[in-house]
């Protein structure tokens, strides 16, 4: 070996020590993370509530086993002297360790009422004001609690009848009503646990946990007061008659003992597909199941087809299904039915596999800042029976590595198996009643191809009502699992226009969710539901300085610096970056602006050239540890997202066209690529 050889190899060993100390900086564990909450927490509580504040008004039911946290009372006295509408509150727990340390968090949604028919999440310690408390004892009466030193303290001791209790609370404060708000959250650990067991004790609570309305009976009450419900289902589709078949077939093999009518909306089919549509609509029809077949041509918008099926339903429930989704239990449609009833329920979503196996495709929609995404999508949907089994099993969220307790819970994570509520669900299997659809206005005329199901959700959810998806059945949705992202640049620039346009149009919902944790990570691409605390040393890099123009005449173009820009917004631009087939922990990176001068040609897929300048900023990589789980067979990419917010005046004003250059700090070599993302200045 040379010696030029060996000094590189020095310098590489170097470089890699130096990226295994960032990352540790970067990384943080659930102790530290919380003793810094703990601050934040009770300097918010100090301000708040005068330090001999009494709580003489409120009652503290608590599991027998584990211990408040010293900062719980008054987080919880803080929480209803803020929001008087609220009556019942829970908070997150943990788990202490040995010594006494902190581990597990289960971090909850905000108020979710399918979920808590499947799984008791309140937990080991719940809040309620005193005429609350005195209102369910005079009905209830107080055994499965027990008193303690404190006037107005109660242990569990008998959890099931607690449970019972718990759940008549619920219905006093009229959680099961739409637009309830008088069940809260306190997103702080206020309690810790024994163990974990006591935490899976809640997860393995009875089915007395369902409502005393439950599913069959409402549904037999809307039955006996309106008939025997009619269900449509609205399909669009083009030039797809052998999908067409297996989803009328889907729709005829699950639907038994249901009326069904079906409208398949076609925007200009080829003569010889139509034909086969018309021929499929016949064979259905002579079966005793009616298809109506509209033609209708024009270019693809899918809310107007979606709309137009609307109208020619005669249903009191709409189901609306792509042409590629293949119904696979039986059932499945009466119980999005009768989910569906529920006076409280929007719309309801459905479980999607991919073809030809368990992986999910769909389980629900979560709001992130990068914008609605799948939750759970490439996971594998296998059931497990332990609660730190890893995706399925009691309340998972994550799974610390070598199979040891759980790390961290989310109440739309915990079981792939039971019904959650959702910001939103996919408009692939969505069902809504038809008076609720009308009422939300339909599918928005604004939104021809992405995010019109998204819409419609988020306004149900403004009007009251709560989204859910039926995870406890699943259909196929028949795309191609090596799609990948699409990212011509057409196709992106609309996308991006139809996401500006829904939050245009709901400004309060952008970057928000009350259904996912704001404990969990909202970083990125990370399918997963992971703890915030794992990425907490990772901070906003601020750029306030105004930029010089740099030339780039040395720097190659080249498709191994893979770059996404993941949002844009408000002056802050995040993403990620990484040098494929290389080390990563030798490359210096610089986020390029390049002013876009000229037209966009898409045929080239390039901007016209400009100047040869651009801005560039140095950036500080930020731990992702997504990236290393979604790309094993790359060097240290653990480290390659960033996050730069850039002040006002920091360039001057126009459009600017984003990319990375990368130096490598051993042998100089400098290489570039530009993403398809701009950002107005």
């Amino acid at each position: 070996m040379g010696i030029k050889s060996l000094a590189k190899q020095a310098l590489t060993q170097k470089e890699n020590l130096r990226y295994r100390f960032l990352l540790a900086k970067r990384q943080c564990s659930y102790e530290e993370w919380l003793e810094r909450q703990k601050l934040l927490w009770q300097e918010e509580n100090d301000k708040t509530i005068p330090a001999d504040a009494g709580d003489g008004d409120y009652v503290f039911l608590c599991a027998s086993k584990g211990v408040m946290t010293s900062y719980a009372r008054r987080s919880i006295l803080c929480y209803f002297r803020k929001h008087p509408e609220v009556r019942l509150l829970y908070g997150d727990e943990d788990v202490q360790g040995e010594g006494g340390k902190p581990t597990s968090p289960v971090f909850k949604p905000d108020w979710s009422p399918d979920v808590l028919d499947g799984c008791f999440y309140f937990g080991s310690l719940v809040a309620m004001r005193k005429e609350l408390f005195l209102e369910a004892a005079e009905e209830m009466g107080t055994s499965p609690l027990l008193r303690t030193m404190k006037e107005n303290d109660y242990l569990v001791t008998d959890f099931p009848e607690y449970v019972r209790w718990m759940r008549r609370c619920v219905e006093l404060t009229d959680g099961y009503r739409k637009g309830s708000c008088q069940i809260g959250h306190v997103a702080q650990i206020l309690f810790h646990c024994e163990s974990v067991r006591e935490i899976t004790k809640f997860e393995k609570a009875p089915k007395v946990a369902v409502a005393e309305k439950g599913t069959a009976q409402i549904q037999a009450e809307r039955e006996d007061a309106a008939g025997n419900p009619v269900v449509s289902v609205i399909i669009p589709s083009k030039d797809h008659p052998e999908l067409l078949e297996k989803c009328l077939n889907g729709v005829r093999d699950t639907a038994e003992g249901l009326e069904i009518e079906i409208i398949v909306v076609d925007n200009g089919s080829s003569a010889e597909n139509r034909e086969r549509t018309e021929q499929l609509a016949e064979e259905l029809t002579e079966e005793k199941l009616p298809v109506f077949y509209l033609y209708a041509p024009m270019e693809f918008h899918f809310s107007k087809m979606c709309n137009l099926g609307a109208e020619k339903a005669r249903g009191q429930f709409l189901l609306f299904l792509n042409d590629d989704v293949e119904l696979a239990v039986q059932g499945c449609i009466e119980g999005m039915a009768a989910l569906a009833a529920r006076p409280y329920t929007g719309a309801v979503g459905m479980k999607l596999y991919y073809p030809d196996s368990v992986r999910i495709q769909h389980a629900g929609i979560t709001n992130l800042p990068m914008g609605p995404v799948h939750k759970l999508q490439f996971h594998e949907d296998i059931e497990a029976p332990e609660f730190h089994s890893g995706i399925e099993g009691a309340a998972v969220g994550h799974v610390c590595e070598n199979n040891r307790e759980a790390l961290c819970f989310s109440a739309e994570y915990m079981s792939c198996r039971r019904n959650a509520n959702y910001l939103a669900v996919t408009a692939a299997c969505l069902m809504v009643e038809r008076s609720k659809f009308q009422e939300a206005g339909r599918f928005s005329d604004e939104l021809p191809v992405a995010f019109n199901d998204v819409e419609l959700c988020f306004k149900l959810y403004e009007a009251g009502y709560r989204n859910v998806c039926m995870n406890g059945c699943h259909a196929y949705h028949h795309e191609s699992l090596s799609r990948g992202d699409d990212e011509s640049v057409e196709k992106l620039e609309r996308l991006l226009e139809e996401r500006d346009k829904l939050y245009g149009a709901h400004p309060g919902m952008e970057g928000g969710d009350p259904y996912y944790s704001v404990h969990l990570n909202r970083e990125g691409l990370d399918t997963k539901i992971r703890p915030a605390y794992e990425t907490a040393g990772n901070t906003i890099q601020e750029c306030d300085k105004f930029l010089a123009e740099k030339t780039f005449y040395d720097c190659r173009r080249d498709e191994c610096v893979m770059v996404r820009i993941e949002a844009v917004r408000s002056g802050e631009i995040y993403g990620w970056s990484v040098v494929l087939g290389d080390n990563n922990a030798c490359y210096e990176k610089s986020l390029m602006l390049k002013k876009v001068t000229e037209a966009f040609s898409a045929e080239a897929n390039e901007w016209y050239r400009g100047p040869n300048g651009v801005y560039a900023i140095p950036l500080e990589g930020q731990y992702r540890p997504d990236l290393q789980e979604n790309m094993p067979d790359q060097e240290n990419v653990a480290l390659g997202g960033f996050h730069v917010r850039l002040k006002m005046n920091l360039l001057p004003p126009g459009r600017y066209r984003l990319g990375v250059a990368v130096r490598h700090r051993i042998s100089g070599a400098m290489l570039m690529n530009w993403s398809n993302r701009c950002v107005e200045l």
